[in-house]
């Protein structure tokens, strides 16, 4: 009922906490202008048609009038797709979806703090381990770990999902994890 999915309609709303007052998704939308909302939709959705999706948002807005909902949006952003490309594996707002909540959540931050405040709170010797979902989180938590002198990575390379798990839990597919662990308490944070 958070309006995360565009299987079922639902409001456009896309807040973790919806007890907070934080921005909506609907209202993020009406608010920004067809250029920022482009750039957000290509900078956290990684979404090559932003463009054509933010010019279409913005000629059927508002979208913060209550009576429309994530099925209408996911069908606004589809139809800027070409026909063949609407029906793949991936839904075609997905990534729109993915920008929008990443921005009304502002994840990117949230997990920017966690990175830079964890090491402190791990004894040496301690371990941190952080799955990601998509490619924004994955490469802030690589660069982080390698940046951070206080952290000693522990693979290189992040542990995926194996194509049976993939199979049995389709959310796994996209999935990373990446270990890395505190050294001494002398050393101080990476600025």
């Amino acid at each position: 009922e958070r309006g995360f999915s565009f299987r079922a309609d639902g409001p456009l709303d896309m807040r973790m906490n919806t007890e907070g007052d934080g921005e909506t998704a609907a209202a993020l939308i009406d608010r920004l202008e067809e250029n920022a909302l482009a750039d957000l939709l290509f900078h956290y959705g990684e979404e090559r048609l932003s463009r054509r999706i933010a010019r279409r948002l913005k000629t059927e807005g508002p979208w913060d009038d209550g009576e429309r909902g994530t099925a209408a949006l996911a069908y606004a952003i589809a139809g800027c797709y070409p026909p063949k490309q609407r029906h793949g594996r991936i839904h075609a707002a997905t990534r729109s979806f993915q920008a929008l909540r990443i921005a009304v959540n502002d994840e990117l931050g949230v997990l920017e703090t966690l990175l830079n405040d964890a090491p402190n709170w791990l004894e040496p010797g301690g371990r941190i381990a952080v799955i990601s979902f998509h490619s924004l989180e994955d490469r802030l938590v690589k660069n982080r770990f390698k940046a951070d002198e206080r952290l000693r990575v522990i693979s290189r390379k992040p542990l995926i999902a194996s194509e049976q798990e993939a199979e049995a839990n389709p959310r796994a597919r996209s999935a990373k994890l990446r270990v890395a662990q505190r050294l001494s308490a002398e050393l101080e944070p990476a600025q």
